[in-house]
């Protein structure tokens, strides 16, 4: 008859370990705990389960190891897991989880399936920043809906820049991938003025080719920070002007609290907004879940930035 009716208990087996374990279990009887199933598995270990509602009652009397790990007792609990109805609570809650979490999947992927997630630039990059402009004015963006009938204004606008000789827009996945081919025949454009750091972070590395370099390695810049002068600087302090070509390495770090239901959905939302392209790598990433539906997301990566390459 017990083994039957310990189906039906609601009950926490619990392991101490410490010298002569025996003498823990004295503590436990003085506190008015139960304690059923118990077992020597080894000489300084004491097995055995009580009602789940005399399981806070044996951790405020023994540290239980996984959080206390700096508390010194003379005894230590470890919560060996769930026996009984419990148990199979226990179970059934995760059978459950696993499925709803596959339905609310389902329902994302569906709803989701209209919606950007990311913008890819295909055939050339060189107008990489006027295509997400393009986008952007034309009510293109992540995680909003795809908007089909702007896809000719936008290669219209493209195509406008001139060297710009073949363009399309349209949606693959997730994804609205701009493609744009160049004339062979046209001439090499280059961009004015000084080259501007497009994220915040350390330099790392920095090559000009042409222009002044305003930072160096080791420096901090910020979003806008000029990091090289479209021109060269005289002996007698004049100045003249040239079209910048340089290339720069910053070491950036990402963190931010993110609503996700896993570490891998966070990654996603996180390294979608960071937009990295393929020139960028990733150094350390660290996930840690802050609540049951929040991860703070730390990303450290380098960012390479050109102008005119």
């Amino acid at each position: 008859m017990s083994g039957f009716s310990d189906v039906f208990t609601l009950r926490e087996r619990i392991l101490i370990e410490g010298i002569m374990p025996e003498r823990a279990l004295l503590r436990l009887k003085r506190a008015e705990i139960d304690l059923f199933d118990v077992q020597k598995p080894r000489k300084n270990q004491i097995l055995f389960s009580v009602n789940r509602k005399d399981s806070e009652k044996v951790f405020a009397i023994y540290p239980n190891v996984c959080y206390n790990k700096g508390v010194y007792s003379a005894y230590t609990a470890k919560k060996m897991g769930a026996v009984g109805l419990a148990a199979h609570i226990e179970r059934l809650k995760k059978r459950l989880g696993l499925v709803f979490g596959a339905a609310l999947f389902a329902i994302a992927l569906f709803v989701s399936d209209g919606l950007v997630l990311g913008i890819q630039c295909i055939g050339t990059d060189v107008y990489a920043r006027e295509a997400r402009a393009a986008l952007w004015e034309n009510g293109v963006r992540t995680f909003a809906p795809y908007r089909a009938d702007k896809a000719d204004a936008i290669c219209a606008r493209l195509i406008a820049l001139g060297d710009v000789e073949y363009c399309s827009v349209k949606k693959k996945g997730f994804y609205v991938q701009v493609e744009m081919r160049l004339s062979p025949f046209a001439k090499n454009t280059f961009l004015q003025g000084d080259m501007q750091a497009k994220h915040t972070g350390t330099v790392v590395g920095i090559t000009v080719l042409r222009g002044t370099p305003t930072k160096k390695i080791g420096d901090e810049v910020r979003q806008g920070d000029t990091l090289v002068e479209g021109c060269f600087y005289t002996q007698d302090g004049g100045q003249v002007r040239v079209e910048a070509i340089a290339k720069a390495a910053i070491a950036c770090v990402y963190e931010s609290e993110i609503a996700a239901t896993e570490e891998q959905e966070a990654f996603a939302k996180a390294y979608l907004h960071l937009q990295i392209s393929d020139g960028d790598k990733i150094t350390k990433k660290t996930i840690t879940q802050t609540s049951e539906h929040t991860f703070c997301v730390a990303i450290e990566y380098t960012a390479i930035e050109t102008f005119n390459l």
